[in-house]
């Protein structure tokens, strides 16, 4: 055997058990998934989805309206970040850091409206069905996050339903008690709307949508 063929084969023998069992595949890159993530939502893939969702979730609440019976107090739940109101500009400014980092670097009290699920907003309130914000934000936010609804064109809701703060407890648990509030005051929920799968979980929704969010997942 030559002396290169020999250094092929030692090549070949060095790199293949090496490369397969000490060196696992490294995740993709996050350079990579910012760049994904700003193209689905800068070429139009984003709004189109959200579209899509707010024009069944009307359809849907177009044909409850109509047959509920009158005495029904029909209610629609909404939930704030990335289902009402947009944070996209921090999150895309910091590279989508942490929630808490975001709060850090950019005010939250001027996050526009989604305007699809705005449109959905104010056919329930034109069609008699009351409606309620849920959110995890905290109680510390009330003023700031009541003014920036205020603002972005949300008017007339219900209640706006906040967390206490410090608040540890995740959405998946916190929600379904603040929905089952809801229904103890004798609102029937027909429609709960979020971002989450949290958002929707558990109790006391009829129907439940959800609004893509491919941007950060929280529990």
């Amino acid at each position: 055997m030559s002396r290169y063929a020999l250094l092929l084969l030692l090549g070949a023998w060095i790199a293949a058990p090496l490369g397969a069992q000490e060196f696992p595949q490294e995740p993709e890159n996050h350079t990579l998934v910012v760049e994904r993530l700003m193209r689905y939502h800068d070429y139009g893939e984003y709004d189109r989805e959200i579209q899509v969702v707010a024009d069944s979730a009307r359809e849907y609440l177009a044909r409850v309206v109509k047959s509920a019976p009158k005495d029904d107090k029909l209610a629609a739940v909404f939930d704030i970040d990335e289902t009402s109101l947009s944070n996209w500009d921090a999150m895309a400014g910091c590279g989508f850091c942490a929630y808490s980092v975001e709060r850090k670097l950019y005010s939250e009290d001027h996050d526009p409206a989604i305007a699809p699920v705005l449109g959905l907003y104010n056919f329930a309130k034109a069609n008699g069905v009351t409606v309620f914000f849920v959110t995890g934000r905290r109680e510390s936010e009330r003023a700031t996050t009541a003014k920036n609804l205020t603002e972005a064109g949300y008017s007339g809701w219900k209640e706006l339903i906040m967390q206490p703060d410090g608040n540890k407890l995740p959405a998946s648990v916190f929600k379904p008690k603040d929905r089952q509030a809801i229904v103890d005051e004798g609102y029937r929920i027909v429609l709960n709307i979020g971002d989450q799968a949290s958002d929707l979980a558990g109790c006391c929704a009829e129907r439940v949508f959800k609004i893509p969010n491919p941007f950060y997942l929280l529990p």
